[in-house]
């Protein structure tokens, strides 16, 4: 299973179409900062699975959770913004809330900063921004329980 974790894009819904058409998931995950953008994603793959999850400049996204936990091939994903764990200053309140949910990967945004790690099991990954400048996004794939992520820099 491929899943395609977007963040951050800010009104450049341009932008996560071109992820989407590229990646062709099988699911994706927005992170926030203008989840509404995920919206056209929904619009032109009718059939795909969008989870979007609110973020610190989505103050009006009232109907969207500011976090979830998602189960996909058995696998625990918990898909945060990021503001509210205070990821600009570290990830440890981040590391503690992903192993209090008994997730294997934990996803934030909100830095714009790609970043990619595993440790003892849980993988941390920001897909950085998907928006004009150096748009990056996110992969993880699932395989027989086995998880991989990585974040993809090359320009969209």
């Amino acid at each position: 299973m491929k899943i395609l974790v977007l963040s951050d894009s800010h009104r450049e819904e341009d932008y996560l179409l071109r992820a989407v058409r590229r990646e062709k998931p099988d699911a994706v995950i927005h992170l926030g900062d203008h989840a509404s953008d995920a919206l056209a994603i929904e619009r032109e793959f009718p059939r795909l699975p969008v989870c979007r999850v609110r973020g610190n400049c989505d103050r009006y996204e009232t109907d969207v959770q500011e976090e979830t936990v998602l189960t996909w091939e058995g696998v625990k994903i918990l898909a945060t913004h990021g503001h509210r764990y205070h990821v600009k200053s570290s990830l440890l309140t981040l590391c503690y809330a992903a192993v209090q949910a008994g997730v294997q990967v934990a996803l934030f945004g909100h830095t714009h900063i790609p970043y990619c790690e595993e440790s003892e099991g849980l993988w941390l990954l920001n897909p950085g921004a998907c928006g004009r400048l150096f748009p990056t996004y996110g992969m993880i794939e699932i395989n027989n329980g086995a998880v991989q992520c990585r974040v993809m820099e090359e320009a969209l």
